[in-house]
């Protein structure tokens, strides 16, 4: 994940909230894929609760986290770090680069990051027979 940087992460736009209090939308880059938003996402939880104290312990120091809900919004302009598995981009941007942008992406083809268990493994291919009747 270390490939993946600040690029991979959602940027925010602010609104005011019900409350008063500013809330932020989450908006994703486009050529991140579900996936790896996915796991994005469960560490943006991580921290949120890694934030709260525990028994026994004050409360840690620093501002709190920005409230940040999900939303449709894509960022097309959004600038993709080159090097990542295949399966961190999303298919249909993968399909609209040019020749050029994609070899300049260098994608690992031969990889597949597995985010489940946070490693990188060689991409295996799993044929199955299918009878036609």
């Amino acid at each position: 994940m270390q490939l993946v940087g600040s690029q991979g992460v959602s940027s925010d736009e602010s609104d005011t909230g019900l409350e008063g209090h500013k809330v932020y939308r989450k908006i994703s880059p486009a050529w991140r894929s579900p996936e790896l938003a996915d796991f994005m996402h469960s560490i943006d939880s991580l921290i949120i609760s890694n934030r709260r104290p525990r028994v026994g312990h004050r409360s840690i120091r620093g501002q709190e986290p920005r409230r940040r809900i999900p939303s449709n919004l894509v960022n097309e302009d959004a600038v993709a770090p080159p090097k990542l598995p295949l399966n961190c981009y999303k298919d249909s941007w993968l399909a609209c680069l040019r020749p050029s942008e994609r070899k300049k992406l260098n994608a690992q083809a031969n990889k597949r990051y597995n985010f489940e268990s946070g490693r990188m493994g060689k991409a295996r291919l799993h044929f199955v027979r299918v009878r036609v009747p």
